[in-house]
């Protein structure tokens, strides 16, 4: 009934009394220590502290974990981090109250006073950590006892005999083992998911891709016995299978295509390591195999061109390329690759062991060190060419030929370059101590191997300015030096196209590198293998086919790699169960110590993995024994859900089937899949992540995440990772409804939907069943029409066409703020209304730009222009050359045509020469000042690579001979010239600004932001006041031209746009059950 004021008052009494409840509730009075701590400690700790202290985060910043009791009386670099009963005493509380300034936690935030008083007042009653492990005492320093023996872990591998509780429900052994927990704990098992549900489940977890419309029919419709298990076997052994797999495998391996750090610099060749795994896994290799591949390819199959790149594994460290502090990270880099040996084949975190004895496990500092041992004479190296040896001998015999006719122009490249490589390599060894300078100037056979380790390491520096040799070469050799690269263009077509040269590392020599324990004497660390397992040094032979290399990567790969390892089966097994039923039988999947959980069912465990080792390690084996278990195929719904909740409420013992949300790959590659835009090719380097590619093959560059990637929990591929986080957070619901990305997929959607069906309600089943794999029950039917119907008749032609619904924005790394993104297949131009007010003589135009590809051709990719496509017309625009220049590749030019010092209207192309890296932030600017009758004119060139604080601002003077009189009546456009409506620029683009001088280096807009007397326009793409405003008085604001809505045919499509978009937002799609 209508509420009536009493009602209302009553209602708002209750609320009242709430507030004040809450308002004056005392958390410091509980009924006992351990609530306080349980409700009230324990979660600010997991909010606020564990990211950065703990085991879980695989974070111990300033040596301190806050995971424990015995973490927090450790303490970490400064000492204990409390002292029990004196919170005054304590640095804990010192740091959260943040009296300190240099010691501040969290760094990002103060915590609420009332956490500070809780945290205070837990500490003054004792600091009670109640039935944790954790707060046991410190573990005696060396020593490993029985009772760590005891472990399961460390067990060895022992095949149960397959219990006989399935009965006619189970279909395999790994049903019996589920079934026997289920009777142990009174709880019974869901029945068999609908087909469908099941073909959306199988497709997804096998290949991370939706099945059609027309797969689901098929197996619907087959009501042959065999017809879920040929469905099995269709995904194992299609190319997808093995895309899907790749991608837990290169999160374990921190998998990335860039250097990380500031700069962030490309790998361009990593991506044959991620070929390798995904070609790998779909030829089922040998898990053993895989690992001994990658950890000692180079040793143990020296002919293997696959094997060679394998050891990619061992290069996708994060690499600071200008650190001059070479020895620490090469320690660095010795450590990480310690650090993801341990978790990727393991399962046991070995970081805490780095400092001192684990606190927790039975892994000992030596031991840590004894692993580390193994790889302390690796030698990371790019210029091997990876081919059969067929395939070398006919690169050779054919490069030969190209060689031969290009000899004389070669060496008078050679001539021009070789003053400026030397004074490069010079400038980059004196930027380092004496001690390493000294290493350089050595003869690599006179080093030691940790001498020539540091001095490799640190000549990276020198390559990486041999790469930019052309910004050294003096400027009166320029011209003949870029004629001489022409002509020698011109003979590409002999060249044979390179051997792939891969990512990989060898062995300095027979000799590794000492190893010792940091703070504890020059005592050499042997390699060796964990305590707990195996206490004496590793045997090492020297490689058996005579390679120059030490043996210790053979000797650990054959280690892990051996069936018998109590470890490795049972970890893979473990990770592959993850995979299929959202957390591993062991929960903590690269953690099999004692801050991970036991397993929930160790015996099956155990069966899994002797399953594994008696088939030759095979992965699709493994795969399809676990989805085409009963256990698998339960239903997520249960007709007993509540009274098997009670019992089991986290479903630990699997009596139904879990409700996954897709991981963010899936959730990319199904959005392309259902709009009909993904592309199936596989392999190659890495695209573009505005390519439809599928994820695993779009570039993972580790500093400029893809949007929607990052949003749904990807991770950061700095360190190794294990699992997912799976987050629920506003943004993803503002990219998913509001991004530019996704207007495109629903627009694209929509018109899929336009093409292949005609009839409306027919096109709502179809839209259906593309998202979702079924058709939508009559409720859903007329909501959708009626959604339909009305959204027509909402939808305002002028506000969908306004300028605000058409602008797609980003973001540029380094920058605040918004940027106007560009790309190819755009229909829509900004432009800025023709103005008297455009400069007719000296003008700076200037623009932060991050270009994302470049024309195939010579081509000329536009970032601002005041011209149109017709060069004898009058105009100038500003660009990014093409892959095939006349002149230079990648590199800025002004193209301008006007009055020329001969009295004729002419073009002129200044090219800048300052070479343009794709996926990287600049600053770009171009001063113009006239010639004049009797001296030429100068056109000045600014490039700032944003990402590179040691780069300078490159600054470029080519003279030129336009007098002026290059004014007309056109706009100036933005990201392309007047009427090129394909669009041009390929990228982001951001602060535009036009000056009517030449400005010099102090009043740049990289220097000096903001409007000057001088400026025209100012165009900074923000969306406060306006995206399009400009900020100078001159009201030039930017206008969208292009595609708009126009009648009613027109509302109805962005009806269905919308409805599209609602669709894709969905959680059922975003799920799986």
């Amino acid at each position: 009934m209508p509420y009536s004021s009493n009602n209302m008052l009553s209602i708002l009494a209750k609320f009242t009394l709430l507030w004040f409840i809450l308002g004056n509730y005392n958390p410091s009075v509980f009924a006992s220590d351990a609530e306080l701590f349980n409700t009230k400690i324990k979660p600010i700790l997991q909010q606020k502290c564990f990211s950065c202290h703990s085991h879980e985060s695989k974070k111990n910043k300033g040596g301190l974990v806050l995971d424990s009791l015995a973490g927090m009386l450790e303490g970490g670099d400064s000492g204990s981090a409390i002292v029990v009963g004196k919170p005054e005493k304590s640095k804990l509380v010192e740091a959260i109250s943040h009296t300190n300034q240099e010691f501040k936690m969290p760094p990002k935030g103060k915590l609420s006073d009332q956490d500070i008083s809780d945290i205070s007042s837990w500490i003054k009653k004792g600091a009670l950590w109640p039935a944790s492990p954790d707060s046991s005492a410190k573990r005696t320093p060396g020593k490993i006892t029985e009772e760590d023996r005891k472990w399961w872990a460390f067990q060895p591998v022992i095949k149960k005999t397959v219990p006989t509780t399935g009965g006619n429900w189970a279909k395999n052994g790994i049903d019996h083992f589920i079934s026997e927990k289920h009777s142990q704990n009174k709880l019974t098992s869901a029945p068999e998911a609908e087909k469908r549900i099941l073909a959306r489940r199988l497709y997804f977890d096998l290949t991370g891709l939706p099945p059609t419309p027309a797969e689901v029919d098929r197996f619907v419709n087959d009501q042959s016995p065999n017809a879920y298990d040929s469905m099995v076997d269709h995904l194992l052994n299609s190319q997808q299978y093995g895309e899907r797999s790749a991608r837990f495998w290169l999160d374990l391996v921190r998998y990335a295509e860039s250097d990380g750090y500031r700069l962030d610099e490309y790998r361009p060749q990593a991506w044959l390591y991620r070929d390798y795994v995904v070609n790998s896994f779909n030829a089922d290799k040998p898990y053993d195999l895989f690992i001994k591949e990658q950890i000692a390819g180079d040793e143990l199959f020296p002919d293997k061109p696959d094997a060679l790149i394998a050891t990619g594994y061992l290069r996708h460290w994060i690499y600071e390329y200008n650190q001059r502090d070479v020895r620490t990270q090469w320690n660095i880099i010795l450590d990480d690759l310690t650090d993801t040996t341990s978790d990727v084949f393991m399962g046991m975190g070995l970081q805490c062991a780095r400092c001192h004895d684990h606190k927790f496990d039975p892994i000992l500092q030596k031991d840590y060190f004894r692993l580390r041992a193994f790889f302390s004479g690796v030698l990371p190296l790019e210029n091997i060419d990876a081919g059969t040896t067929e395939e070398k001998a006919a690169y050779q015999t054919k490069l030969k030929a190209w060689e031969d006719k290009t000899l004389a122009l070669r060496k008078e490249i050679e001539a021009i370059e070789k003053p400026s490589i030397k004074k490069a390599e010079e400038g980059a060894i004196t930027r380092f101590p004496l001690d390493i300078q000294a290493m350089m100037r050595k003869k690599p056979s006179e080093r030691t191997t940790y001498e020539h380790q540091l001095a490799e390491l640190s000549y990276r520096q020198a390559l990486y300015e041999f790469q930019r040799i052309e910004t050294h070469i003096k400027k009166d050799e320029k011209e003949k030096y870029l004629a001489l690269k022409k002509q020698l263009s011109a003979f590409d077509n002999l060249k044979p196209t390179p051997l792939p040269r891969p990512l990989i590392v060898k062995d300095v020599g027979p000799i590794a590198a000492e190893t010792t324990i940091p703070k504890k004497g020059n005592t050499n660390i042997e390699p060796g293998f964990l305590t707990i397992l195996d206490d004496k040094p590793a045997l090492i032979n020297p490689p058996a086919n005579g390679l120059k290399s030490s043996g210790r990567r053979s000797a650990l790969a054959n280690w892990i790699a051996d069936k018998n390892n109590p470890l490795t089966s049972r970890v893979m097994v473990n990770r592959i169960w993850q995979q299929h039923f959202g957390k591993g039988l062991a929960s903590n999947a690269s953690d099999f110590g004692k801050l991970g959980d036991p397993p929930s069912h160790p015996e099956l465990l155990d069966w899994l993995a002797s399953y594994f080792t008696e088939n030759n390690f095979s992965l699709k084996k493994l795969h399809r024994l676990m989805v085409t278990s009963a256990t698998y195929r339960q239903s997520s719904n249960h007709p007993d859900l509540e009274a098997n909740r009670l019992i089991d409420p986290e479903n630990k013992y699997l009596w139904h089937g879990t409700i996954k949300r897709l991981d963010a790959e899936q959730i990319r590659d199904a959005i392309y899949a259902t709009t009909g835009e993904i592309k199936l090719q596989s392999g190659g380097p890495g695209a573009s992540s505005a390519d439809a590619r599928r994820s695993i093959y779009t570039k993972i560059i580790r500093n400029n995440r893809d949007p929607l990637l990052d949003v749904f929990d990807a991770p950061y591929w700095f360190s190794s990772a294990s699992s997912r986080q799976i987050t629920t957070t506003p943004v993803q619901s503002l990219l998913l409804i509001n991004s530019p990305l996704m207007l495109a997929r629903a627009r694209a959607f929509a018109e899929r939907l336009n093409k292949e069906e005609s009839d409306p309600k027919k096109r709502i089943d179809l839209a259906y069943k593309l998202a979702f794999g079924r058709v939508p029950n009559p409720e859903e039917a007329n909501i959708s029409s009626s959604f339909l119907e009305l959204q027509a008749k909402r939808i305002d032609p002028k506000k969908a066409a306004s300028p605000s619904a058409t602008f797609a924005s980003g973001k540029i790394p380094f920058r605040d703020g918004q940027a106007a993104e560009l790309n190819l297949a755009s229909s829509i131009s900004l432009t800025v209304p023709h103005s008297d007010l455009f400069p007719n003589s000296s003008f700076t135009i200037e623009t932060f730009a991050l270009p994302k590809s470049v024309a195939e051709t010579g081509a000329v990719r536009t970032l601002v222009a005041n011209r149109n496509s017709d060069s004898k017309k009058t105009g100038w625009s500003l660009g990014i050359t093409g892959k095939q220049s006349r002149r230079k590749p990648q590199t800025l030019v002004l193209q301008i045509t006007g009055k020329k010092m001969n009295g004729e209207i002419g073009e002129e192309a200044i090219f800048s020469d300052q070479h343009i890296t794709l996926n990287k932030p600049y600053y770009i600017g171009c001063a113009f000042t006239p010639a004049t009758k009797t001296a030429k004119g100068l056109a000045t060139f600014f490039l700032k690579d944003l990402s590179n604080d040691d780069e300078p601002l490159l600054v470029s003077k080519v003279e030129h001979s336009i007098l002026g009189e290059f004014t007309n009546n056109l706009p100036m456009t933005i990201g392309s010239v007047y009427a090129n409506n394909s669009g041009n620029f390929d990228g982001l683009i951001d602060d535009i600004r036009l000056s009517n001088i030449a400005l010099g280096v102090d009043q740049l807009l990289f220097t000096r932001e903001g409007l000057g007397k001088q400026t025209v326009g100012y165009w900074q793409f923000e969306s406060k006041p306006d995206v399009f405003r400009d900020a100078s008085d001159n009201h030039l604001h930017i206008q969208i031209s292009g595609k708009t809505l126009s009648n009613k045919s027109d509302a109805q499509n962005n009806a269905w746009i919308d409805f599209c978009q609602v669709l894709l937002n969905s959680s059922e799609f975003l799920y799986v059950e």
